[in-house]
């Protein structure tokens, strides 16, 4: 896909080589994860006050990561067999508890029967309870509560799975309906909506398995997916960088130059530590706590980070569906432009790892970043209503001809309603001063 610094690593061996071993340790944490699920009913909490896991969440995750790393398990050394004690750890549960668990809640049997259809989809399913999935998913399937467009997205894939193969209508206009439809809102978005954008692209795309028609043009999802990563690696934040990295790949087209760099940063973090950190892991309480407590830390904190890593590592080694041509880049920045905005955005705590590899670039490829670090200063300048850093900014997209991005564009948007806003203040103060002198 590119060359970079790991290149010769990544490629040798075909996946075999540093994203093929990444994903068996994502694996095998994985594999450690759904175990100790099972035990933290018994377990004390820890003194780090980490939360405990979540079995049905983990076991559910799990099973993604299964079916995505399937294909790959003879081209990574060891990956079968680590994949094979993983789908034995999920099909370990009695099918009396998983039947009568959907039967009583069939409004909600898709997302309880996770694993059982995943397992079904790898040839693993237990067929005892393949009558029962017939009776739940069939003409009677009970919809359920109302759900979030991109939750109502997750329906219609997981009953595909059951199905093997998807109503086109009826998942024509949940697609629509989704986030995928509009720009995103790059200077005031939250951390929910951008894993509503990620999980929809994942569940859109059955994790880069299929080509879908989007409801807007490649382009301009690919463009949001990189200022939620540009925002993603200023806040230090791997497990939304991560998941939006998977855009390119499961869409199947060309990463642009921040992708690639978020690519090897997450490569870097996650090889000197063994896994990725998740949002709430501390190293500080990490280093401090005993030994024997140290791996529960780090499973509660970061087993999740680890494994939509390890999603992303199986969709780029699987390859995805490449259609070349689908995200043209966007024409190179002026030189210079990089060294302009840095100093917008200083590195902050949280993100050191991220900024020091910037850092460490050669001018010409920080340049070639610059369209992400207008993105992170523009969304730090609206965050601290800074309307004359943002005013500066777009100054410098100007003056380098950047490229007219949605963060861009949101702020100029943003500055043209301020001013209106100043005059309506102005107005209201006006009335106030007639007011008090009449």
């Amino acid at each position: 896909m590119r060359s970079t610094e790991h290149g010769d690593d990544r490629h040798s061996a075909g996946a075999g080589g540093l994203d093929g071993r990444l994903l068996h340790d994502a694996v095998r944490l994985v594999l450690r994860a759904v175990v100790a699920a099972r035990d933290e009913g018994v377990r004390a909490t820890p003194p780090s006050g980490a939360p405990p896991l979540n079995r049905d969440k983990v076991d559910s995750e799990a099973a993604m990561l299964l079916r995505a790393a399937l294909p790959l398990a003879d081209r990574v050394p060891g990956l079968r067999a680590s994949l094979i004690r993983l789908g034995a750890e999920l099909a370990a549960p009695a099918p009396a508890e998983v039947a009568v668990r959907l039967c009583l809640h069939p409004g909600v049997a898709l997302d309880l029967a996770l694993v059982p259809l995943h397992l079904a989809a790898l040839g693993l399913g237990d067929p005892r309870l393949e009558p029962l999935l017939e009776d739940l998913f069939g003409q009677d399937r009970l919809r359920g509560p109302e759900r979030p467009p991109h939750r109502e997205l997750e329906q219609q894939w997981l009953h595909g799975l059951w199905s093997g193969g998807t109503e086109l209508a009826e998942f024509a206009r949940a697609v629509s309906a989704s986030c995928l439809a509009w720009e995103f809102d790059h200077l005031a978005g939250t951390t929910d909506d951008a894993y509503a954008f990620t999980h929809a692209i994942l569940y859109a795309s059955d994790h880069g398995r299929r080509s879908v028609a989007l409801p807007r043009p490649v382009p301009a999802i690919t463009a949001d997916a990189e200022a939620i990563l540009a925002v993603a690696l200023d806040a230090g934040n791997h497990d939304v960088a991560a998941e939006a990295l998977w855009t390119w790949p499961m869409l199947g087209v060309d990463e642009p130059p921040l992708a690639a760099r978020a690519r090897d940063l997450l490569a870097v973090v996650s090889t000197g530590r063994g896994f990725l950190p998740g949002p709430g892991f501390d190293p500080a309480i990490h280093e401090q706590l005993p030994l024997p407590e140290r791996d529960a830390y780090v499973l509660r904190t970061s087993y999740h980070t680890t494994l939509v890593h390890g999603l992303l590592l199986a969709s780029v080694l699987d390859g995805g569906m490449h259609r070349p041509g689908a995200a043209p880049s966007a024409a190179p920045a002026r030189p210079g432009a990089a060294s302009a905005l840095l100093p917008c955005c200083p590195p902050r705590a949280g993100a050191q790892e991220w900024w020091s590899r910037v850092a460490s670039l050669p001018a010409a490829e920080q340049d070639a970043l610059a369209p992400a670090l207008a993105a992170m200063a523009l969304r730090r300048a609206a965050v601290n209503a800074d309307l004359a850093a943002l005013r500066d900014i777009l100054g410098l997209v100007t003056s380098y001809r950047l490229a007219e991005t949605p963060a861009v564009r949101q702020a100029r948007l943003l500055l043209r309603r301020a001013v209106a806003c100043a005059g309506i203040a102005a107005g209201y103060s006006d009335a106030a001063q007639a007011t008090s002198a009449g």
